[in-house]
């Protein structure tokens, strides 16, 4: 009966523990992260920008949403929602939203990412968690 005791008990901890670090990669990314996002590709349409990413938990597991703004005379933009999946082996977002492939990787309260789109390095992303 001891043996089955602490068997069951060991079995409820491991879970607890997975569980716990889950809620901590999930806690580490959900929020609001600002920084830059500076265009790669000269001639383009695209701008540098001061951007804002809203990070929210999305329904499913390891799915996450960003509401992606940018910095305009002081206020927010909206530049729309981008879905992502979790790889929770390396912290980081990625997503093909848009016809694009987005990586964002966490360490801490920073985020460094890239957009790549028609085969080209477009974005390089740099932002850092908000209080």
């Amino acid at each position: 009966m001891k043996t089955i005791t602490c068997s069951i008990l060991f079995l409820f901890t491991g879970i607890h523990s997975v569980k716990s670090q889950k809620a901590s990669v999930d806690n580490t990314i959900i929020g609001t992260w600002k920084g830059t996002s500076i265009c790669q590709v000269k001639n383009s349409p695209c701008h540098d920008e001061v951007v804002v990413y809203h990070i929210t938990k999305a329904q499913g597991t390891d799915t996450f949403s960003i509401a992606a703004n940018k910095i305009v005379n002081g206020k927010e933009v909206e530049m729309g929602i981008i879905g992502f999946k979790l790889d929770r082996k390396n912290i980081r977002l990625l997503s093909t939203d848009y016809n694009s492939f987005w990586t964002l990787n966490f360490k801490g309260k920073e985020l460094d990412g890239t957009l790549v789109s028609g085969g080209s390095l477009y974005r390089i992303i740099k932002l850092t968690k908000q209080q």
